[in-house]
């Protein structure tokens, strides 16, 4: 049978690095295929080959037999392939309708064709169930919106190969459900979709073969009816899977390190009390829209804090800018890692001492840190938190995601913060990654920084919070700690289910 896309014996290398170490692998008309390994196992390497991106230093690729050395992307796209990329390549000033067809806009003679463009447009927007205007700045949408255009800027392609690495990352059920539909009925008309994801769930839902990457060699390929959900994570770890457990320190007779009485932001449509005690892990779940993101906004100097008052360890604090926040010991790593976290012409090194505490030094010093200091510093934590790097010079962005994020949680933890907000810390990280986080996260906590999670993966916050305040239509409904902090409870809530029991002791 012909293959759509055939990769031989693929090798790449960085400085210090080598990426893809011979990798091969077939993709048939008509079939789902999985690629799955930890941050780094070169996945997304190969991406960029396929993509046009990058060009190997060997090997060779195919598409309908015939072998392609693209140049640019542009002639992997005439060859037809197409990406949602989990890095959002979309201009944030053009509107939705621009950003879908940029690069492949339809005119007529010379100019851009408005009815046929809005035509198009409209039509996969259709498609996939969305609700957004074509005349939206890319700007104004929220980050699931953004996802959702990049996946359509795709699927406005001619292509026979889709490649769509971590599409649902930024997504909730309803729009993953659609996604997945979308998809079945492009494989059934014959397409070829190469399908990256960390969540397993979809992956043994949605996918018909599986291929297990890792230090950049192939490892596996296999029916996903053939194979365990256990047997993969071994497959991608090389080593049998750590279970993580939620932690049950109790931190009831703990101080309170921060409060909030009668507190209204923007976003929120009723005041909101809240305590949390020193060394307590407290999730914070909510759809988009549901005040959960003006929250932490809001303690982070983001939002305004209209009334009411915020206390840390006892004493009234004014936050109204990022730096009142970290003055008082506020730290919050973002949601958006590659554009608000990690800064990109820095080195790992550089992005891991930005924020740290100079501590004995009068405002404004500029008395910094020796090189030998600070080498030292970074590789203890590097030891600490296993991230996987050539060297503290290594360019951050060549790192996998996973890493990238243990890099930010590093930065969080020299800024020597005694609250610690994270937002969606664990979205495009892979299982042997995730388990890594959890565990820094409980050191953070058993140290005595109170730790804020905000997340729209109930499986996460039931993993890791030991409390959790749940957001919808700008209100805080329900709170669970215990055993209720499930994944079916914190659903439930989310969708503005009542529940029987809000909180449950162990």
């Amino acid at each position: 049978m012909e293959y759509l896309l055939e990769t031989e014996d693929l090798v790449q290398e960085y400085p210090g690095v080598k990426a893809l170490k011979g990798v091969s692998l077939a993709i048939r008309p008509g079939e789902i295929r999985a690629l799955v390994g930890e941050n780094g196992a070169g996945k997304s390497t190969l991406i960029r080959i396929i993509a046009g991106i990058e060009r190997p230093v060997s090997g060779r690729v195919r598409i309908r037999g015939v072998e392609k050395r693209f140049r640019n992307s542009l002639e992997s796209q005439n060859a037809g392939v197409a990406v949602v990329s989990q890095e959002f390549r979309l201009v944030p000033e053009l509107t939705v309708a621009d950003n879908i067809l940029l690069g492949h806009e339809l005119s007529r003679c010379g100019f851009v064709s408005k009815t046929r463009t809005k035509a198009v447009v409209e039509r996969v927007l259709a498609e996939l169930g969305v609700d957004i205007s074509p005349y939206a700045s890319v700007s104004s949408l929220t980050m699931a919106d953004r996802q959702l255009v990049e996946i359509a800027r795709a699927l406005s392609m001619d292509f026979d190969v889709l490649i769509m690495d971590e599409p649902t990352a930024a997504l909730h059920d309803a729009e993953v459900e659609r996604l997945h539909a979308m998809v079945r009925k492009l494989r059934d008309s014959g397409k070829a979709i190469v399908y990256v994801s960390h969540r397993l769930d979809e992956i043994f839902s949605l996918c018909d073969n599986v291929t297990v990457l890792r230090d950049g060699r192939h490892i596996v390929t296999q029916e996903i009816a053939q194979i365990t959900e256990e047997k993969l994570v071994e497959h991608m770890l090389g080593k049998k899977p750590m279970h993580y457990v939620r932690s049950t320190d109790k931190t009831g007779d703990d101080p309170v390190l921060l409060q909030l009485d009668q507190v209204k932001v923007p976003g929120l449509y009723e005041a909101l009390n809240m305590q949390v005690r020193r060394g307590e892990v407290l999730g914070i779940a909510g759809l988009v829209g549901s005040g959960r993101g003006e929250l932490v906004r809001a303690l982070f100097g983001e939002r305004p804090i209209l009334s009411g008052k915020l206390s840390i360890d006892g004493q009234t604090q004014n936050i109204s800018s990022n730096y009142d926040a970290l003055a008082s010991g506020i730290f919050m790593l973002p949601e958006e890692r590659k554009t608000q976290g990690i800064i990109t012409h820095l080195d790992v090194r550089e992005n891991m001492m930005l924020s740290r505490k100079r501590r004995n030094l009068p405002r404004g010093s500029r008395i910094l840190p020796s090189k030998t200091e600070e080498n030292t510093r970074f590789n203890e934590l590097r030891e600490r938190m296993n991230i996987r790097v050539s060297s503290g010079k290594q360019l951050i962005g060549q790192l996998s995601g996973g890493n990238q994020q243990k890099v930010l949680l590093g930065r969080a933890m020299l800024s020597g913060c005694q609250i610690l907000i994270l937002n969606e810390p664990t979205r495009g990280v892979d299982v042997g990654a995730k388990a890594e986080i959890y565990e820094l996260i409980w050191a953070l906590a058993r140290s005595g920084v109170c730790v804020l999670i905000s997340s729209s993966d109930a499986s996460e916050l039931a993993a890791v919070a030991q409390r959790c305040l749940v957001f919808f239509a700008g209100r805080c409904v329900a709170e669970l700690s215990g055993t209720s902090v499930n994944e079916e409870a914190i659903i439930a809530a989310c969708v503005g289910q009542s529940l029987e029991s809000s909180t449950d002791d162990e």
